[in-house]
């Protein structure tokens, strides 16, 4: 979990010179999001990330460091308490990297004092110090090539904390549909964390751990392309269904195969990852003298770090899809059920393990875990004659975008189709798109049938129609669309609505001047000798 600073406010009167009535512990921002812990010990509650990779010398070299950063000087030399070290790493919270871009200095030398707080409860008064700050950068230097390291530590802490219980979440899945595969992705990924267990603790990749796992990049590469080739298989099929019905069809049909791939991709990638990681480690030792292998350090982890999170969020975007589709299968009528390892499953239940594997892929990227869709808010803007559909209330928030809200709802149709009793549709208005379904679509199958970008609205047409019920023509850069509403909205409150839905729409309207072509140029024509204008005249 994520710690949080929590600044504390204090006048000017109140400054007071580092290291004289402060607490000792000290944050010290080496870059975004990431900060040395320095103290005396570690504060309760606190989610430490222990060095990994970092010798004795180099450990004693920052703690030296943050020491005179705090005001202690040379540890070693002063004989201060021994415990007074560089204790690990603390990834800051999202609101506590805008604080320290933002925040005044509170106390001299550019220190500040907050209080560290984990898991919502206050931890400990620290003092914290930004990565811009002048005296940051003694520590970054006494850190040398293994600061290229710990920007990575995070990542795998969280891949070491992940992996057993992600093994369990679908072990049975991969069993049963990639059988034949599972036993050599888990043996390389056992083996790598084992050994990775084994550089944390004793603190730098020696030889001897080093020799398990050398020669394990091709294999491993071999692993990744093979289970990434599958996965964007996935999602290419999925990206070419365009009707709703056709993708959710897909889905039911292979949603343990899409679990299946992605699980293994998942643990071909993170070994991936952590043999990257081992790999540098092991140049930490030379890298220190010889600048070539210091680059290569560089570019090892840079690399890693790259395709580590191009990979993974495509993989997360192909979950949220398949979540989202066993949610709306839910909530359609009838109890459908899937195999998934072996098992019949409910939708609800088949939602959830999705969700499961989502959370272990968020929490290796270092984000939050993902959210289920939150309930629809009703917007201001609805034209209904009766009230609001259970259906569309339930099914609606499942095809919204996160964070995508809704500004107006309606029971209106448009002309695309004619039939007169499955014709009746309804149309949402987003902050981003212009949704419109036939009511039979929605109830049947969970489908939008239409979907327009309000960022391609380039004309809105609202005819003048006082006796009958109104139209809205609206015109995009690619497609014409014209939106009607039913005949009980000529008039009263829901004329009133309708009309209000009408203005929204037409208040997107915009040409962008990338679409305005240039004039062309125009010559003037010059008056020929001897012409007159018709009337004997010569012209001038």
């Amino acid at each position: 979990m994520t710690d949080e600073l929590v600044e504390q406010a204090r006048s000017g009167d109140d400054e007071t010179p580092a290291g004289e009535d402060f607490p000792s512990t000290a944050l010290i921002e080496f870059e975004d999001g990431l900060a040395v812990l320095f103290g005396d010990r570690v504060p309760e509650g606190v989610d430490l990330i222990p060095f990994t990779f970092l010798d004795a010398a180099t450990r004693s070299a920052v703690s030296t460091a943050a020491g005179n950063a705090v005001g202690l000087g040379n540890i070693a030399a002063q004989g201060v308490n021994a415990a007074m070290q560089a204790q690990g790493l603390v990834r800051l919270a999202p609101q506590t990297l805008a604080a320290l871009k933002t925040a005044a200095p509170i106390v001299k030398d550019g220190w500040n004092l907050g209080t560290l707080a984990s898991g919502g409860k206050f931890a400990a008064q620290v003092r914290w110090l930004p990565a811009t700050a002048a005296t940051t950068a003694s520590v970054v230097a006494a850190m040398g090539p293994a600061i290229t390291l710990m920007v990575i530590q995070v990542q795998l802490n969280q891949i070491a904390n992940v992996a057993k219980h992600n093994l369990e979440l679908t072990s049975k899945v991969l069993q049963v549909v990639r059988q034949d595969q599972w036993s050599s992705v888990t043996g390389y990924h056992n083996t790598l964390l084992r050994e990775l267990g084994h550089a944390r603790h004793i603190g730098e990749v020696t030889d001897a751990v080093f020799t398990e796992v050398r020669g394990y990049q091709g294999e491993l590469s071999t692993q990744w392309d093979i289970f990434e080739k599958a996965v964007r298989q996935h999602v290419a099929e999925l990206g070419g269904k365009v009707g709703h019905k056709e993708r959710q069809q897909y889905l039911t049909d292979n949603g343990q195969a899409i679990i299946a791939d992605v699980q293994a991709l998942l643990l071909a990638q993170t070994s991936w990852f952590v043999y990257q990681a081992l790999r540098a480690g092991h140049l930490l030792e030379s890298a220190r003298s010889n600048p070539q292998d210091a680059e290569l350090l560089k570019t090892l982890v840079a690399n890693a770090q790259t395709l580590h999170e191009q990979t993974l969020a495509e993989t997360d975007w192909l979950l949220d899809q398949l979540a989202r589709e066993f949610a709306i299968i839910d909530e359609l009528p009838g109890k459908r059920t899937f195999k998934i390892g072996g098992t019949a499953r409910a939708a609800k239940d088949a939602t959830r393990m999705v969700r499961q594997l989502q959370g272990a892929l968020a929490e290796i990227r270092g984000h939050e875990a993902p959210r289920e869709p939150e309930p629809l808010v009703l917007p201001a803007i609805t034209v209904f004659e009766k009230d609001i559909p259970d259906e569309l209330t339930r099914i609606l928030p499942l095809r919204l975008g996160v964070g995508e809200r809704v500004l107006a709802l309606a029971d209106a149709s448009c002309d695309r189709w004619n039939v007169p009793l499955l014709g009746a549709g309804w149309v949402a208005v987003t902050d981003r798109r212009i949704l419109v379904t036939k009511q039979d679509s929605l109830r049947r199958v969970g489908a939008i049938d239409i979907e327009l970008d309000v960022d391609d609205i380039r004309y809105v047409r609202r005819p003048d129609r006082a006796d009958k019920a109104p139209v809205v023509d609206v015109v995009t850069k690619d497609a014409d669309l014209t939106l009607r509403f039913p005949a009980w909205s000529k008039s009263g409150e829901a004329r009133e609505e309708a009309d209000r839905m009408a203005e929204l729409v037409a208040s997107f309207m915009h040409l962008p001047a990338s679409e305005v072509p240039a004039a062309p140029a125009l010559e003037v024509a010059t008056p020929t000798p001897g012409l007159t204008d018709g009337s004997g005249s010569h012209r001038d």
